[in-house]
């Protein structure tokens, strides 16, 4: 009986170290878990600082682009009014030759109130 007793006893230590035990490693597991967290947050801190500089020379290539088609946008304008005026000119020459040419047909048949024209 004192065997048996002895026995309870020593199992009931052995259930409380056990309890103790798995504390200890749940308190671990934690340790472990918070320490993971913090990592993965360093690492996830460290891409998107990544991530942003890319973002940042992205922007930057498309700033460039916009301030390159600006210009190539003002140039085509610019070349648009040239050929524009060139062209005004272009149509004021040519008024004028047809002016001059209408004024010399007219010469050529102009006719004095003397004269008489016969067809047959």
């Amino acid at each position: 009986m004192e065997r048996d007793i002895l026995l309870e006893r020593l199992e009931k230590k052995l259930a409380e170290k056990e309890k103790e035990v798995e504390e200890l490693r749940k308190m671990l597991s934690s340790k472990t878990l918070e320490e993971l967290k913090k990592e993965i947050r360093e690492e996830f801190k460290e891409e998107l600082k990544a991530i942003e500089a890319k973002v940042a020379e992205i922007s930057k290539s498309v700033e460039a682009l916009m301030n390159e088609i600006l210009y190539i946008k003002s140039e085509l304008k610019s070349q648009r009014r040239e050929t524009e005026i060139v062209d005004i000119s272009l149509e004021k020459e040519e008024e004028k030759v047809e002016k001059e040419e209408v004024a010399e047909k007219k010469e050529r048949y102009e006719f004095d109130d003397d004269e008489i024209i016969i067809v047959d």
